[in-house]
């Protein structure tokens, strides 16, 4: 692969939740980095989630180098070239989330390579990369939509509640944050028949609304409600724990007490109480999907790596053709002495039409690395 695709990071298989949140971006974090090295790398998309941070880049820089500088030293993995390549997609597919298959990634995904573009850090190569996998991965869990499991972290979360509580119908439950996160776990509260309370700082610019059957409090007014209620699931991009123990008085109730967020939004203190269970996002566990669905899946990865690879082999042909084809557009000016613009307009356009033909049809005749081979030289020769 002439173009030197470079991945580093960490996610929640080599390192635990306490380490990742030390590694988490906000937006402005990730535009603050991205701005940083944009003048030592090509093209970088970065990626921060829960689960996850991971900074793609194409340059001669190791990204690994780049994260350190920015957040000190840690335990990152590194690939490069085709093993990159292979990662995004299958970050895509939901094949390295701890809830296999789970649909937020899609829209961290999208949301990192708009980030990415904004900050001017984005061009063709990742730009594709992302598209592909992106797309790649819609089409798998349209495919696999049958797939029994449960398909988001607040799905997994309120699974975890139904089995804590043997049912939650009248059980009050506060969930503090009213992202996409929360409003799914509030969601899945009421329909398991919670006494639903979400807190809400201000009102959201999508204007979606809380599910019918959950009310919203103040998010002063946390503390306050979870008095009164015996589950908790916290799910917020707050970078600082949004309920802290030395907060709240412990009142010997049981709670059930399940935080949703990296960095985290419960203060891992709790813990200590013995009337409390705090489940975190590594304490949801991650179950491996059946090896036949895998097989189907990987088969269906294949499928998009392999045109994405089309699509890249033609775009690193495209500086050598529009070489040979503007040497040509000038030769044949040059050779038949056009006069007037018109004239000159005219043999160009003849001209490139019939070098596209023939260099495009050469990539038919022959594999691509030797068609690449061929561009390359006359791309050379002609700049002689």
């Amino acid at each position: 692969m002439a173009v030197e695709f470079k991945i580093a990071g960490l996610d929640y298989r080599s390192a635990t939740v306490g380490v990742r949140e030390k590694f988490s971006f906000t937006e402005s974090g990730r535009r603050e980095l991205l701005r940083e090295i944009a003048p030592r790398v090509r093209e970088a998309v970065l990626i921060s989630t829960c689960n996850r941070t991971e900074l793609v880049v194409v340059s001669e820089e190791e990204p690994a180098g780049l994260l350190q500088r920015a957040r000190g030293g840690g335990n990152f993995f590194s690939l490069s070239g085709e093993a990159v390549v292979e990662r995004v997609f299958e970050i895509a597919a939901g094949l390295h989330s701890q809830i296999p298959l789970e649909d937020q990634i899609l829209g961290q995904m999208k949301e990192a390579l708009l980030l990415a573009r904004q900050e001017k850090v984005c061009g063709a190569l990742l730009g594709q990369l992302f598209q592909r996998a992106v797309a790649a991965g819609k089409e798998i869990r349209t495919k696999f939509k049958a797939l029994p499991h449960e398909a988001s972290a607040a799905a997994v979360a309120c699974a975890e509640a139904s089995a804590f509580y043997k049912s939650l119908k009248g059980v009050r439950a506060l969930v503090v944050g009213s992202g996409e996160m929360g409003m799914a776990a509030a969601k899945l509260l009421v329909e398991r028949g919670a006494e639903v309370r979400m807190t809400q700082r201000r009102r959201r610019k999508d204007g979606v609304r809380p599910p019918a059957g959950a009310a919203l409090i103040a998010y002063d007014a946390r503390y306050e409600a979870l008095r009164e209620c015996s589950l908790v699931i916290c799910a917020t991009a707050s970078p600082h724990c949004v309920l802290a123990a030395e907060d709240f008085s412990d009142d010997g109730a049981k709670r059930l007490m399940i935080d949703l967020a990296v960095p985290r939004d419960i203060d891992p203190a709790f813990a200590e109480r013995p009337s409390v269970t705090l489940v975190d996002m590594d304490g949801l566990g991650c179950k491996a999907l059946p090896e036949g669905f895998m097989r189907e899946i990987r088969k269906s990865l294949e499928a998009n790596i392999k045109r994405f690879h089309e699509w890249l082999d033609v775009h690193e042909c495209v500086p050598y053709i529009e070489n040979i084809c503007s040497f040509a557009e000038r030769e044949m000016v040059e050779g038949l002495g056009c006069e007037s613009e018109e004239e000159r307009l005219r043999v160009k356009e003849a001209s490139r039409a019939m070098m596209n033909k023939l260099l495009f049809s050469m990539k038919k005749g022959v594999d691509m690395d030797m068609a690449k081979e061929c561009y390359r030289a006359l791309s050379k020769g002609v700049r002689a």
